[in-house]
């Protein structure tokens, strides 16, 4: 096995180790813990994006982004 293939399958096996922890981690959450998280997100976004209201044109396009 050559070297860039042997860090290939290394980077690979990484890889498919972390989607497999994050399933993991996804199937082990409650519908309301799932729903209180969406709820958080949803008003930190709101909050965030207030200050853009006034702005105008590309100001506010920059402020959004």
């Amino acid at each position: 096995m050559t070297e860039l293939n042997r860090k290939l399958s290394i980077a690979a096996l990484s890889l498919g180790l972390a989607f497999s922890l994050n399933a993991v981690a996804a199937e082990g959450m409650s519908s309301d813990s799932y729903k209180a998280g969406k709820d958080k997100i949803a008003a930190d976004y709101k909050s965030a994006k207030a200050p853009c209201k006034t702005m105008s044109g590309n100001a506010k396009d920059v402020c959004i982004a």
